[in-house]
C-alpha cells in the first residue's frame, strides 16, 4: 500500500511540474472567468437598467424636498438674523452670508440633480 501511495505522490509531482499541467489549470481559469462574466453580464445588465430606472424616479421629488429644505434653511436664518439684530450681536453679516449660502446650494443642487442622471 505504502509502494503505491508514493507512485502516485511521484506522478502527481512530474505531472504538476509538466507545461501541460500549467497551460491546463490556465486555461481552465480563463474559461471558468468567461462563463462567469458571461452570465453576470447578461443577468448584471438587466438588474444595472431597472436600478437605474427606480433611482430615476426618486428625482422629482429628492429635487423638491430639497427645495423645501431651502426654504426652510431661509426661515430659520431669518428668524437668526432677527434674534441677533435684537441682541446688538456682532456677526450678523455672517449669520446672513450663511444663510444665504446654504439656500443657494440647496437651490442649486437640486436644479443640479437632474443632470447627474442623463
Amino acid at each position: 500500500m505504502q509502494k503505491i501511495k508514493t507512485k502516485c505522490l511521484r506522478a502527481l509531482a512530474r505531472f504538476s511540474r509538466s507545461g501541460f499541467a500549467r497551460k491546463g489549470t490556465l486555461a481552465l481559469a480563463a474559461v471558468t472567468v468567461a462563463v462567469g462574466n458571461a452570465m453576470a453580464a447578461s443577468k448584471g445588465a438587466a438588474g444595472f437598467t431597472k436600478a437605474t430606472q427606480e433611482v430615476s424616479s426618486y428625482q422629482t421629488p429628492v429635487s423638491n424636498l430639497m427645495k423645501a429644505i431651502a426654504a426652510v434653511i431661509v426661515l430659520v436664518g431669518a428668524f437668526n438674523v432677527y434674534f441677533k439684530m435684537q441682541n446688538g450681536d456682532q456677526d450678523v453679516k455672517k449669520t446672513i452670508m450663511l444663510t444665504i449660502g446654504g439656500c443657494i446650494a440647496f437651490i442649486a443642487l437640486s436644479e443640479a440633480l437632474p443632470l447627474f442622471f442623463k
